[in-house]
């Protein structure tokens, strides 16, 4: 992989191609840097609230994350 995890940047709003293409063949690294890019959104989804408070639910947490690298192993790179 020729992007590593430190120069992804936080204002980039998306995935390069070759952090892509290296997560789909199954590079660790990369797939580190689609997690932590897609973080802000998996924590939102899983965030329950109860009587006005706000809390993630873990098992929810657990499982968008575990799809989102079942998807990305799964997605096709041409």
């Amino acid at each position: 992989m020729t992007q590593t995890l430190s120069s992804q940047s936080t204002v980039n709003s998306r995935v390069s191609f070759p952090v892509l293409k290296a997560a789909t063949g199954g590079d660790i690294e990369a797939m580190t840097v689609i997690q932590r890019h897609f973080e802000p959104y998996i924590r939102r989804l899983a965030t329950v609230s109860v009587c006005g408070t706000s809390y993630v639910n873990a098992d929810l947490y657990d499982r968008l994350k575990t799809r989102l690298i079942m998807a990305t192993l799964k997605f096709k790179v041409s």
